[in-house]
């Protein structure tokens, strides 16, 4: 490869045109900042640009690439504007710049092979991502020792919910009206059923139907981009997350303002310590949530066990220590991300296509709703209001400090596991790029 033969204006624009093409694809699947910037410095090394000769800005919204060589300078953006979740997509477009870089693909190689990966669909059939969804939050909904009618209650309103979702999103709604949307129906719906009184625990299916809407990625996204160091995006992130919650919020309120259900709380959350029960439900969850990211299947195994790993972390802890629900939890994050560590190696994939589904059981939707109720239903001053409010602000700083723990916990075993990809990119930045 020769590095050293001066860039025309087309050589250059095609090379621009290829690289924002591919960090617009990790864009729109979530893929978090550090993973953006790795994945087009390869990239960029495969093409034989220097690596002190390519910037970028990664904004939530535009990504900005900078090449210079010589006296010649030339500097794109691009718009991404939709973002959902595909691992299937982040995975392909890792192997491919490795690829890239190691077999020193020509620019013909490099276009033909990510416009394929830009061509991909989703592993798993429509009806396969609605029963994986239904199955995922009827296991989340056992993991708040819900009975096993409120589990038959949450299946069938996620299945409505997430199939009205689908079709929503087909037609290109704006996203925070959608979440809004399909909040409203399945909170409707659960809190219909639960007036049929076939369960004693009506609540925790109220709650989980909404769950795979809660932003789980963009929350652990954020807290990992500001560890990172890209603190604007990770903001960004925050906030679009937050609205996201919002969303939810509102929907869900109007709900439960027609079914009656507006004025009750609940009791407090047990997390059950059944054994059996637990292994299946947290397998469930992780690899129902694992199908709806479009996991590649070699890795739903690893998923499912690294499910049951955090859960069994997790409610061990809370059962058999006095440590409270955050450590606990981040201490279940932290399992998840070391044990990912070696099994990444396995199917030779991301480290994030083995870490967040199976987190995602680990948010505390118990304490959201509870919390949204709380700060509805305190509207005076007596003592029983102010205890509520008290009530409701730990709630909610509980909530909050537990989604933070989540993110922090898979964070810290990925910086460090960076560590030795970033010195493989060096030397292949070293090589290639000289």
């Amino acid at each position: 490869m020769d590095n050293n033969r001066p860039l025309n204006d087309a050589l250059l624009g095609k090379k621009l045109d290829l690289l924002l093409f591919t960090g617009k694809l990790l864009m729109q699947c979530s893929a978090d900042s550090n993973r953006i910037d790795r994945n087009l410095r390869r990239a960029a090394a495969s093409m034989g640009i220097p690596a002190d000769k390519f910037n970028m800005h990664i904004n939530f919204t535009t990504l900005i690439i900078n090449i210079s060589e010589g006296g010649e300078s030339v500097t794109k953006l691009i718009k991404i504007r939709q973002h959902a979740v595909n691992m299937r997509v982040l995975s392909a477009i890792s192997k491919m710049t490795w690829r890239a870089v190691l077999q020193e693909y020509t620019l013909d190689q490099y276009e033909d092979e990510i416009q394929e990966i830009s061509k991909m669909k989703t592993i798993y059939p429509r009806p396969v991502i609605v029963v994986a969804a239904a199955a995922a939050c009827a296991s989340f909904a056992t993991l708040f020792s819900c009975d096993l009618p409120a589990a038959g209650i949450t299946f069938i309103t996620v299945a409505i919910a997430i199939f009205l979702r689908q079709e929503l999103q087909k037609r290109h709604l704006n996203h925070y009206m959608v979440t809004a949307i399909v909040a409203f129906v399945a909170t409707t719906i659960s809190g219909l059923l639960g007036h049929l009184e076939l369960s004693s625990t009506p609540l925790q299916a109220i709650a989980a139907s909404v769950l795979f809407l809660i932003p789980g990625i963009p929350l652990i996204n954020s807290v990992d981009d500001m560890i990172d160091g890209y603190t604007i995006v990770g903001v960004t992130r925050g906030v679009n997350a937050a609205i996201l919650i919002g969303s939810i919020a509102f929907g869900m309120v109007i709900a439960l303002w027609l079914t009656g259900y507006l004025n009750n709380i609940g009791a407090a959350t047990a997390y059950q310590s059944h054994w059996a029960q637990l292994i299946i439900s947290a397998a469930l969850a992780a690899t129902g949530f694992a199908v709806i990211f479009n996991v590649p299947y070699r890795a739903l195994p690893f998923c499912a066990l690294c499910g049951v790993l955090a859960i069994a972390i997790r409610n061990s802890i809370l059962n058999y220590t006095e440590i409270g629900l955050v450590f606990a939890t981040f201490l279940a994050a932290v399992a998840v991300g070391i044990a990912a560590i070696y099994l990444v190696h396995k199917v030779h994939a991301p480290m994030e296509i083995i870490t967040i589904a199976p987190v995602i059981p680990l948010v505390p939707g118990m304490l959201m709703y509870k919390t949204m109720i709380g700060l509805i239903n305190t509207n005076s001053y007596t003592a029983e209001q102010v205890q509520l409010l008290l009530n409701t602000f730990n709630n909610g700083i509980t909530a909050f400090l537990t989604m933070f723990a989540i993110s922090l916990g898979i964070a810290i075993p990925t910086i460090f596991s960076r560590r030795y990809l970033s010195k493989k990119d060096i030397e292949f930045r070293r090589k290639y790029s000289k």
